[in-house]
């Protein structure tokens, strides 16, 4: 779906909205010529009746010219809103869809922007649209069609100023909008460049960096307000130079006019009803310059929302899933690994992975700093497609699976701990629903996290803030160990989600978690947390170097020796705890 087609919806209501707008312009070109007849029929002659009666009409024209206004204001806010609400609902939607590589590289404050500045300028946009591209261009071109009723002779001046001002607005517009396009991404890295700083604050004071981040900060900063400033230079000759041929047309009004005045072939109320038309013009053409910039601000807008939504995931259900497995997701899964590749663009991160995980069993993934093992644990849940080879659970190609039923299979404690806003309960309710209290406190019990939560106000109810930073590194992973717990699913994937627990609570959860009859995938960087694994995967430069126990993997892998050396699990280091 396209901006387009949610406008589409609301077209109907649209079209209401510019009709009484225009209805509204239209009674508005009716005072000036009203006043004309005043003048030369009622004040002129000195004819009381004739004013009264035509008085009256000047008092019941803006009157009901209001109340069109009114109507077509109510309708634009309805539209204007109702699609806001409509886009940023299928953004949001959308995004929850895209791949993890497609996120990352639009970047979360390109996406925040589309889904807030975008979407708002958008909003102004069609509310601008109905309520005055309507009735801007009827003034135009009504007050010229007036001149013409009024005075044929001095029409042509009406012609030729409204092309000079058309051709210098046109000028300013052009401009404008080449402007606007490069503050939206000016916008873009500024946001980017924020976010950053604001991510890295602890680092950058733990370096007393923050005179230099400030300075970048800066830089981008006066690049948006230079792009900024010209574009208020362009939009600032709009005014005086719409005012500089306005006040000379109406000096060739009253120039060419007093002749005619004196020959009798116009009145006094004409030339003042050719003066009003003329400023009609002027206000028209001021008003409809920002009607023209807040339009193009729509306009970028719509392009930059059209171009997330029109992304399509490369990592989709399949045109026909197969039949849903014969277990339940929460029966223990047997994962399979065939001649596994990945790359990251033009970097290969696994090279050809041949593993195999027996149901029910309790396994380790270790190996240094980017050997490929969060890579690897991504590919489980296809959150992202292998480059070659194939990835089975229990005999299944996972990509014949619907995302949702492989998705069901598998909980995952990621590296980092994330909690969302709202409370305890919700969060641990995130896999599974239908979950009872006891379900959850069990949860929380086998994670070691029961007892915190015991003490918080609300227990379960406790609130969360967001990403959980009202509690400690800790608490974090504890909790998110046991959202991962109450899903029960066949396969549970714990990436370093041990790292920030002391050794006693890390040791009880590896006891609770090597009772559990899923298939449990642990990977960490600290060898005394996976020595009772069943199997140990040494990965090293993307690939599999071995596979086996603690001491046949001091004889078999180099890698698994240097580190056991370091963490003093062998001869010339202390005892294993």
């Amino acid at each position: 779906m396209r901006v387009i087609d949610v406008l589409k919806e609301n077209k109907g209501r649209a079209l209401t909205g510019f009709v009484f707008k225009s209805l509204e312009a239209i009674l508005e070109l009716l005072v000036p010529f009203l006043m004309a007849h005043i003048i030369n029929y009622g004040i002129h002659p000195g004819n009381l009746d004739y004013i009264k009666s035509r008085g009256i009409l000047l008092f019941v024209l803006p009157l009901c010219g209001y109340l069109l206004a009114l109507v077509c204001q109510w309708f634009a806010s309805i539209v204007s809103q109702s699609t806001g609400t409509k886009l940023r609902a299928l953004l949001f939607d959308q995004v929850n869809r895209l791949d993890l590589q497609q996120s990352q590289t639009l970047g979360a404050s390109s996406i925040a922007n589309r889904m807030i500045n975008d979407t708002h300028n958008i909003q102004v946009c069609i509310a601008m649209a109905i309520r005055l591209a309507s009735r801007c261009p009827i003034l135009l071109v009504g007050a010229m069609v007036m001149s013409f009723v009024v005075s044929p002779q001095l029409a042509p001046i009406f012609i030729v100023g409204g092309l000079i001002l058309g051709a210098i607005l046109a000028l300013i517009t052009l401009a404008s909008n080449r402007i606007l396009a490069v503050i939206q991404d000016s916008l873009d890295y500024l946001g980017q460049v924020f976010a950053e700083k604001l991510s890295g604050m602890r680092d950058i004071r733990s370096f007393a960096s923050q005179k230099r981040e400030i300075e970048h900060f800066d830089r981008a900063n006066q690049s948006l307000e230079d792009q900024q400033t010209l574009l208020a230079r362009a939009q600032s000759l709009a005014n005086p130079a719409s005012l500089f041929v306005v006040n000379l047309l109406i000096a060739l009004i009253l120039y060419f006019g007093a002749p005619l005045v004196n020959l009798g072939a116009l009145q006094q109320g004409e030339i003042i009803a050719l003066v009003n038309y003329m400023n009609t013009i002027l206000l028209a053409l001021n008003v409809l310059v920002q009607v023209l910039v807040m339009i193009s601000r729509g306009l970028a807008g719509i392009q930059r929302v059209d171009e997330l939504l029109a992304l399509k995931p490369s990592i989709q259900d399949p045109d026909q899933a197969s039949q849903a497995l014969d277990q339940s997701p929460t029966q223990a899964v047997a994962v399979e690994m065939k001649e596994l590749s990945f790359a990251y663009g033009e970097t290969e991160i696994l090279k050809t992975i041949n593993l195999s995980l027996a149901p029910g069993a309790f396994y380790a993934i270790v190996g240094p700093t980017a050997a490929g093992k969060t890579s690897l644990l991504n590919l489980l849940e296809r959150f992202y497609e292998p480059t070659r080879g194939q990835i089975y659970f229990n005999g299944q190609a996972i990509q014949t699976l619907s995302l949702e039923d492989l998705r069901q299979m598998v909980s995952l404690v990621p590296q980092r701990a994330a909690l969302l806003r709202g409370t305890i309960r919700s969060n641990l309710l995130m896999g599974k629903a239908d979950a009872s209290d006891d379900d959850l406190w069990q949860a929380l019990e086998e994670a070691q996290a029961a007892d915190f939560v015991r003490q918080l106000d609300g227990g379960l109810d406790a609130k969360v803030s967001q990403g959980g930073r009202n509690f400690s590194g800790g608490q974090r992973q504890r909790l998110t160990i046991a959202r991962a717990l109450v899903k029960d699913a066949g396969l549970l994937i714990l990436d370093d989600a041990l790292s920030a627990l002391d050794f006693a609570t890390e040791a009880r959860i590896r006891s609770q978690l090597a009772q559990k009859p899923a298939t449990v995938l642990l990977v960490s960087q600290r060898l005394a947390s996976v020595l009772d694994a069943d199997q140990i995967i040494v990965l090293n430069y993307g690939q599999v170097e071995a596979v086996g126990h603690h001491e046949e993997l001091l004889e078999t892998s180099p890698s698994y020796y240097a580190m056991a050396k370091s963490q003093k699990l062998v001869e010339g280091g202390s005892p294993v705890a």
